[in-house]
């Protein structure tokens, strides 16, 4: 059974939203430039720039990207889980639905997995902060 978007958030914490520079911004709007050209494998490249500094609406169109295989040779949806979590615990709220769909067409495993790469993306930016023993008991919860 699919983990719910309450039970990821339980896991994964709340982000604040990140304050985007003027140089991420111009960036960001490269990619939207590659995207809406149709030179999707640039636009992906510009998206996972900005969404691994933390550009909400990056990870958002990265994940969604993942979610239908544009820019990439297939669909990918435990990195779509990955990126559209990122963007949801970030503001993106009204991507429930989706995140919800995609749950429901992944292996449990698969779910999870996702879930760590968002968690772990997390941690590693250090975008949230937990104790040791919280961190302890978010892993047990998967």
């Amino acid at each position: 059974m699919p983990i719910s978007i309450k039970q990821t958030l339980g896991a994964v914490g709340m982000a604040g939203l990140l304050m985007v520079s003027g140089a991420v911004l111009a960036d960001f709007e490269a990619g939207v430039r590659a995207y809406d050209s149709g030179n999707y494998r640039a636009a992906m490249m510009e998206f996972t720039q900005e969404a691994n500094q933390g550009h909400v609406q990056a990870q958002r169109r990265l994940g969604e990207m993942y979610r239908t295989g544009q820019g990439a040779s297939a669909p990918d949806l435990v990195q779509a889980v990955k990126w559209l979590t990122l963007a949801y615990v970030n503001g993106e709220r009204d991507l429930a639905p989706t995140l919800e769909m995609i749950r429901e067409s992944l292996s449990e495993s698969d779910v999870v997995r996702g879930e760590q790469l968002a968690l772990e993306w997390l941690e590693d930016a250090n975008r949230v902060v937990f104790a040791d023993d919280d961190t302890d008991s978010l892993y047990e919860q998967f």
